[in-house]
């Protein structure tokens, strides 16, 4: 009898690392909307925070971040990360990642460059840096990724310009 139960718990605790595994290796267009379901079902602070910056509107344009990741590519997830936490969940510093898979961009060049920047199928990022002090939240900055590669002012505007116009922004 007590052989049976260690087997059961043996074999439980190598199903609960077999799925961990798989989880890791998974790609992120797999990975990310996982991570989104997980934080709206069980962490609603989180939650709330990502759906925050969805509503948020994109400068110069009239759209929201949220509109534009929907509108941009074939699926879409927004994640929030725990930088640092204060004891009663009013403060703290978080990244909001929002991700784009499969986006196709054409972007036009910088001042004194003559061919356009053409991407087929990429996963886009935009990672918000926040503070949250006293229940009260401030964006300090956001990035833009290009499968993991910040984008300079002059893209990242160019981005912003063509996935705004594209939700009919």
């Amino acid at each position: 009898m007590g052989n049976r139960i260690m087997r059961i718990i043996f074999g439980i605790i190598i199903a609960i690392a077999a799925l961990v595994v798989v989880y890791l290796v998974l790609p992120g267009s797999m990975k990310y909307p996982l991570q989104e379901w997980f934080q709206s079902t069980f962490q609603s602070s989180k939650h709330e925070l990502a759906e925050t910056y969805k509503k948020a509107k994109v400068p110069g344009y009239n759209c929201t971040f949220g509109t534009m990741m929907e509108k941009a590519g074939d699926g879409n997830a927004w994640v929030v990360e725990t930088i640092d936490e204060s004891d009663d969940g009013q403060s703290g510093t978080y990244e909001v990642f929002a991700y784009a898979m499969d986006v196709d961009l054409k972007l036009e060049p910088e001042n004194g460059q003559d061919n356009q920047m053409n991407y087929s199928k990429i996963t886009l990022e935009i990672n918000f840096k926040v503070e949250k002090k006293a229940g009260k939240t401030v964006t300090t900055s956001y990035i833009i990724r290009i499968e993991d590669v910040a984008q300079d002012d002059h893209y990242k505007n160019e981005i912003l310009r063509n996935l705004a116009l594209r939700a009919g922004g």
